[in-house]
């Protein structure tokens, strides 16, 4: 605990934090700047935050739940998601995720036929964007942003231009602060090593971090956020060291076997504490709908 209330900053990759910074009314300025960064070619002046626990379409449907959910003043929907532990099929649950709100914008159009006599529903919908930030390797190799898109292979002309996959694999970012070029590097390098920081970089002069580095700060937290920090930190510590013995205990096929039902049972505990769905997601790379399962049993 000690370590953790030394430092000068909060670990941004850490649940709590990264939805204190990233997914709240009076810091959106700063997810709004990381924002146009990663999404260059949108001129984005304005976020609203959107719930970020999604209900299907039928009764039956299996909910979602967002690290951070918004939309742009001209309708497009961006959902970011970090990742700490690693999960098989993350790239899955982000198409996953990004049928909720192509789904609602039929839906809402369809009733606003049936209730107001509108013209039917042309199929027109309004771009929606996935950003997922992870805290481990996926793709092999030694790039630390992937953006994917729906293409003709051939000829690789885009089918559409309102869905697209952004992440960035925090994980491989191993740059030093004389070595950040881009301004996506400046957020990879904050991303990473913000808890680290003594003080501000020469290179991170610019307003938007100026804000962030106001805002992580540990020394502006109240109480109850000091605590909540605190907790988390712990917790993932915890978890990290657990898991990293199950993955060294486990041989061949039991080793993946192992790892997921280890997950599972410190979730259990987690749950049995009162953690939150997103935090205990977050520190065993479970999904939160598998945490919400847990949670019914």
């Amino acid at each position: 605990m000690s370590e953790i209330i030394k430092a000068k900053y909060i670990n941004l990759m850490v649940d709590w934090s990264f939805k204190r910074v990233f997914g709240t009314e009076v810091n959106k300025d700063i997810l709004i700047e990381f924002l146009k960064v990663v999404f260059p070619q949108f001129a984005i002046t304005d976020i609203t935050y959107i719930p970020t626990e999604q209900l299907g379409i039928m009764e039956d449907d299996r909910k979602a739940i967002f690290d951070v959910l918004c939309k742009t003043e001209d309708g497009k929907t961006f959902l970011v998601e970090m990742q700490r532990g690693a999960q098989e099929h993350f790239f899955e649950r982000a198409l996953y995720y990004t049928s909720f709100p192509i789904m609602k914008q039929g839906k809402k159009a369809i009733a606003k036929e049936e209730e107001e006599g509108a013209d039917p529903w042309d199929f027109s919908l309004d771009g929606v964007f996935f950003l997922g930030i992870l805290d481990f390797k996926y793709e092999q190799d030694e790039m630390t942003e992937h953006r994917y898109q729906l293409l003709e292979t051939k000829t690789l002309k885009r089918m559409t231009d309102k869905l697209e996959f952004v992440f960035v694999e925090v994980a491989k970012f191993n740059k030093r602060e004389d070595e950040l070029e881009t301004d996506l590097d400046k957020w990879l390098y904050l991303l990473k090593n913000m808890s680290t920081l003594l003080e501000r970089p020469a290179a991170l002069r610019d307003r938007v971090f100026g804000r962030l580095f106001d805002v992580a700060e540990y020394a502006r937290l109240d109480d109850e956020e000091r605590k909540n920090y605190v907790n988390a930190m712990n917790t993932a510590r915890d978890t990290y060291n657990q898991i990293a013995y199950a993955r060294k205990e486990g041989i061949g096929i039991g080793l993946e076997m192992g790892c997921e039902k280890k997950a599972c049972e410190i979730a259990q505990k987690m749950i049995a504490k009162g953690l939150d769905v997103d935090t205990i997601a977050d520190l065993t790379g479970l999904t939160k709908e598998e945490v919400a399962k847990l949670a019914e049993q």
